[in-house]
C-alpha cells in the first residue's frame, strides 16, 4: 500500500476517536445534568431513582445499568409534578403518592410503563 493511503487511513481512525471522545463527553455531560437536576446526586438516588451518569465511578451500585432503557425497578415512581406529598397506603396495601393536605391521589397514569413494555415493539 501506498504511504499515503496508510497515512489516510490513519487519519480516519483517529478523527473517528476523537469524534467518540467527543460524543462521549456530551453523552455523559447530558447524563449528569439529567442526574443533578433529578436531585440524584449524593444520597437522592436512594430516592429519585438510580443514577444515569458515571460521576462517582463505573463501580457505582446507584447507577443505572442501562441509561438509555427505562426500567420501572431503578426509575423514579413518584409524581412528577408535586414536589410535596407523601406515600400512603391504599385500600389494598399498595403505597400510593398522595398529597400532604388533601390526601388526593396524585400518582402518574397507570399505562405509563405500558409504552416501554409494549408487546408490538
Amino acid at each position: 500500500p501506498a504511504p499515503s493511503k496508510i497515512r489516510c487511513a490513519e487519519t480516519t481512525a483517529l478523527s473517528e476517536q476523537k469524534k467518540g471522545f467527543i460524543a462521549n463527553f456530551f453523552d455523559e455531560l447530558d447524563a449528569f445534568v439529567d442526574d443533578a437536576t433529578n436531585r440524584r446526586l449524593g444520597n437522592g438516588a436512594a430516592f429519585y431513582g438510580k443514577r444515569k451518569s458515571t460521576f462517582y465511578g463505573e463501580q457505582d451500585f446507584m447507577k443505572k445499568d442501562d441509561n438509555e432503557i427505562a426500567d420501572p425497578t431503578e426509575d423514579y415512581q413518584g409524581p412528577k409534578n408535586a414536589g410535596y406529598f407523601q406515600w400512603m397506603p391504599d385500600e389494598n396495601g399498595q403505597m400510593r403518592p398522595v398529597t400532604r393536605l388533601k390526601n388526593k391521589n396524585i400518582e402518574r397514569n397507570p399505562n405509563f410503563w405500558d409504552k416501554e413494555f409494549d408487546d408490538d415493539n
